[in-house]
């Protein structure tokens, strides 16, 4: 009877202890910022000129789509694995859009040496591992050389290229000045596939057939009006396909043709999201797990 008694008192004494430790644990977190929570540098890395260009980034992409992106630096990651730490306070401090999931964190220990991108269920498909691991790459020389703020700028930068692709737009001229603006537009055109080239083949030479018959067999005048009938049915299935998948088929595959189809027709452009802002604090998103770390 004893021996059972001591046993439970033994088990919820070990119990006790895992959870006050596992408080400990959790508690190494830092609190969220409630302003400026798009660049939250604890381990002071980031120059003044530079935070105010990330947060003018971040507050575009937070008013125009519900995306937070977020860049955080610490001073270490108190023995924890950077991936485990990353993904606790993506979740804890819920980056971006709770109902989209388009939350993005760019995690930076100082001491550790080490760095992360971690990235939200909904972009998953547009900040892929592999890219993620291409932008951690890219801030590789700018920390070895000492130079972390343009290093984290830069990569700022070019995760949030991707939000805005994500979403068929091109980053604003303002925030992607002179030398930043080019690779935006760039890397937009590197994108293309085989699958792109195909598909966006398929419906020129569909559309140029179309033509010769209506041209042979009618007027010059049917043929222009017929034309731009498809052009518009063509239009409006995009809009539907872009609806219908919560606007993920505006930005891939054969869609890449028509991209500024929406801005002749005045459609395009503005805001696509349903955030009017949120500098006092994040969305409640959370972490699809995705993303790449690596060190300098």
């Amino acid at each position: 009877m004893k021996g059972g008694i001591v046993a439970i008192v033994c088990t919820v004494t070990l119990c006790a202890l895992v959870y006050l430790c596992w408080g400990m644990f959790e508690s190494t977190l830092p609190a969220p910022p409630t302003e400026d929570i798009y660049v939250a540098d604890f381990a002071h890395m980031v120059q003044g000129e530079d935070r105010a260009k990330m947060l003018a980034i971040g507050e575009d992409l937070d008013n125009r789509f519900g995306a937070q992106l977020a860049v955080v630096t610490i001073d270490t990651l108190g023995g924890d694995d950077i991936e485990s730490y990353a993904n606790r306070l993506f979740r804890a401090w819920g980056i971006g859009n709770a109902e989209k999931n388009n939350g993005v964190l760019l995690l930076i220990a100082k001491e550790d040496r080490k760095f992360r991108v971690e990235v939200g269920y909904g972009l998953e498909g547009a900040i892929t591992d592999g890219y993620a691991g291409e932008v951690l790459d890219g801030m590789t020389p700018r920390f070895q050389a000492g130079e972390y703020s343009p290093g984290i700028l830069e990569a700022y930068r070019k995760l949030a290229q991707k939000i805005y692709g994500e979403y068929g737009e091109i980053p604003p001229a303002a925030l992607f000045p002179s030398k930043a603006a080019g690779p935006a537009v760039a890397a937009e055109e590197e994108e293309w596939t085989m699958e792109d080239y195909f598909y966006c083949g398929i419906f020129i030479l569909l559309m140029l057939a179309i033509g010769a018959v209506i041209a042979f067999f009618g007027g010059y005048i049917l043929d222009v009006v017929l034309l731009l009938l498809l052009g518009g049915v063509w239009y409006l299935l995009n809009v539907l396909l872009y609806l219908v998948s919560l606007g993920h088929w505006g930005t891939l595959s054969y869609s890449k043709c028509f991209r500024d189809t929406g801005s002749f027709l005045g459609t395009s452009g503005g805001s696509s999201g349903s955030s009017s802002g949120r500098s006092g604090g994040f969305g409640g998103g959370r972490s699809g797990g995705g993303g790449a770390s690596g060190g300098w």
